[in-house]
């Protein structure tokens, strides 16, 4: 087989169709990582409430690594699609080497630092005794799993970048298998099957995660050194270049502090609508989950603009990708438009499964899906441009206008309506239409009059 026979082919064709064929097994890909969230939660939630404060206390600690440490898989995405769309073969495959150099740095950075806080951290936030140790076992297990993970998550990014999209999804599938056929092995134990080990409890939950990305990073890792990849890992390549690893430190720190500042952005305003009692935070949650579930395919469809973005520029197809920017802008808005309003007249229906019996929260979840399901094209679109720009090497101008839609406009915003007008609650709720709607013409304005489009390729040869 040709090396990347099966890769999408981005610089050519009806962009409409290109982004969809990107895009979806993507999209895909998200939504059943999700789906095995629900099936890990459900299999934790068999051994009792001290368990599953222990993952949830857990998850918050690690979900901050896993943030930062995703900024390094993004800028080897943004390089790998532009040396692709160059048609630079030996620079794509180097840059794939130092990516992964790079992200096994960090792992192991990390997770030794992850180590050393874990038990004063969990002080700090007040973890109970009863749920000390189990929290702490998960954690410790988590981070020995840190490398492997963040090496997983690097070679997909860089994979869909260079338009094997089918292939990152197939192995993040069987990873979540995998995941899911573990699970009540290594929890449980053999007991329920007639055998004589208890099993590892919360503790088994996190080594199944472990060794289903292990296993994972290790097909994608056969995959990129068997040369029929679009990427080739090649021993010679991973020796150090630090004029290669500035330029994607300038890239990938940006986007490390957008997602870590937007994963405590959204503790802030959970916390926010926790103020107002235990009803509006279950209301919060219940009413954020088809929201938040629909979010996984418009961050699908960003990780597609970013790609065929990044192809077009490096190829020197600069209206094309311009053009790439626009198309899926128009997709997001409309697309998820639909969507949301498509939702209203079944909102209550949806409320009223994920919250039976609570009439008080189905109320409040259904003033939150009002205020945001109508404006989901807003968001959608915002987070098409944002990805647009990423393909394109502007991950400051992605971070800055991110945070500033967070901390300036929607935090602030959540905030004053919640405490000095009547609407109390309803101002978090409101905060996200008024800060994606805003946002949306900032990122329409830049897109058109905006110094958004950096050629890579020209800047690493200059390195």
């Amino acid at each position: 087989m040709a090396r990347g026979a099966n890769r999408v082919t981005m610089t050519e064709g009806p962009l409409l169709g290109v982004l969809l064929r990107v895009a979806w097994p993507i999209t895909a890909a998200g939504l059943t990582q999700a789906l095995h969230q629900i099936v890990n939660a459900w299999f934790v939630g068999r051994l009792g409430a001290d368990a599953i404060a222990a993952v949830s206390a857990s998850g918050s600690l690690f979900f901050i690594f896993i943030s930062l440490g995703s900024g390094l898989s993004t800028a080897g995405g943004v390089l790998v699609a532009q040396h692709i769309g160059a048609g630079k073969t030996e620079a794509t495959d180097h840059i794939a080497a130092q990516t992964l150099l790079m992200v096994f740095a960090v792992g192991i950075a990390f997770a030794a630092t992850g180590f050393a806080l874990a038990r004063p951290v969990l002080r700090l936030i007040g973890v109970e005794a009863d749920v000390y140790d189990l929290t702490w076992h998960y954690l410790t297990v988590s981070y020995f799993g840190l490398v492997p993970m963040f090496a997983f998550m690097s070679l997909q990014a860089m994979l869909q970048s260079s338009g094997e999209v089918k292939f990152a999804m197939q192995a993040m599938i069987g990873a979540v298998l995998l995941n899911a056929a573990l699970d009540p092995v290594l929890i449980f134990g053999t007991r329920p099957l007639g055998g004589a080990w208890d099993g590892l409890g919360v503790a088994g939950a996190a080594l199944a995660t472990v060794l289903a990305q292990t296993t994972a990073f290790s097909a994608l890792l056969r995959h990129m050194m068997s040369g029929r990849s679009a990427l080739h890992l090649k021993r010679r390549d991973f020796r150090p270049d630090w004029g290669h690893i500035r330029l994607a430190l300038g890239i990938g720190l940006p986007a490390s502090l957008e997602q870590g500042g937007r994963t405590f952005g959204s503790l802030l305003l959970m916390s926010l609508a926790a103020l107002f009692g235990t009803v509006s935070l279950a209301a919060y949650g219940i009413g954020s989950r088809p929201f938040f579930f629909w979010f996984t395919p418009m961050l699908g469809l960003s990780i597609a603009t970013a790609a065929v973005v990044g192809q077009n520029i490096g190829a020197g197809l600069m209206e094309r990708a311009e053009q790439a920017a626009r198309v899926s802008a128009w997709l997001s808005f409309i697309g998820f438009s639909i969507i949301g309003l498509v939702h209203l007249p079944v909102l209550r229906a949806i409320t009223e499964a994920l919250a039976p019996g609570e009439p008080e929260v189905v109320e409040q979840a259904m003033q939150f899906g009002w205020a945001v399901f109508p404006f989901m094209g807003f968001m959608a679109l915002v987070q098409a441009l944002n990805g647009a720009f990423r393909g394109a090497g502007s991950t400051r101008q992605s971070m800055t206008i991110s945070l500033v839609m967070q901390y300036a406009l929607q935090i602030p915003f959540a905030w004053g309506i919640a405490f000095l007008t009547p609407l109390g609650v309803q101002g978090v709720w409101w905060s996200y239409a008024f800060s994606n709607v805003v946002t949306s013409a900032v990122v329409v304005f830049w897109l058109l009059k905006g110094a958004w489009r950096r050629d890579l390729v020209k800047e690493e040869a200059l390195v």
